[in-house]
């Protein structure tokens, strides 16, 4: 594992909006404080995870039904936050995936849609911060096709 130099809980240059989604991730997502529900996200939130409800009742009771019983929810780590506009991005880390949550953000700083990409971690251990080395095996398994000889 190499050391993150965009580390965002070593930054010292997190935008409001940046720690607010830190905050919701590290507490509601991966920790037990439902209440922040009620001030963190607008009461109009749009959700695009398929499965998952609109508004907060839709994150309420996906935190307390599916969230809070995963396991190994605690341990996830931030890998890269930035914020571009109404939007913040947070790729993160998690024992099996690696996830990218696209959260825009209303005029009250509160989280009011969200978009997500899950992709299960290439091998146990895989840490997406590591530089790649060349081997196509598992592409060649992903897509289909034949290795070449």
């Amino acid at each position: 594992m190499i050391a993150n130099p965009y580390d965002p809980l070593k930054r010292s240059d997190l935008s409001r909006r940046e720690k607010i989604l830190l905050q919701f991730t590290a507490e509601v997502v991966h920790g037990n404080n439902l209440a922040l529900i009620d001030t963190l996200v607008a009461p109009d939130y749009m959700q695009h995870t398929h499965g998952v409800g609109q508004g907060r009742e839709g994150i309420r009771r996906y935190a307390s039904e599916i969230s809070m019983h995963r396991p190994g929810r605690t341990q996830w780590r931030p890998l890269l936050v930035f914020e571009d506009g109404d939007f913040v991005i947070l790729y993160k880390l998690l024992p099996a995936f690696m996830i990218v949550d696209i959260v825009r953000f209303n005029e009250q700083d509160q989280l009011a849609e969200h978009w997500d990409i899950v992709q299960p971690l290439p091998a146990a251990g895989h840490d997406p911060m590591d530089l790649s080395q060349h081997d196509f095996s598992r592409f060649y398994k992903l897509f289909n096709l034949p290795p070449k000889q």
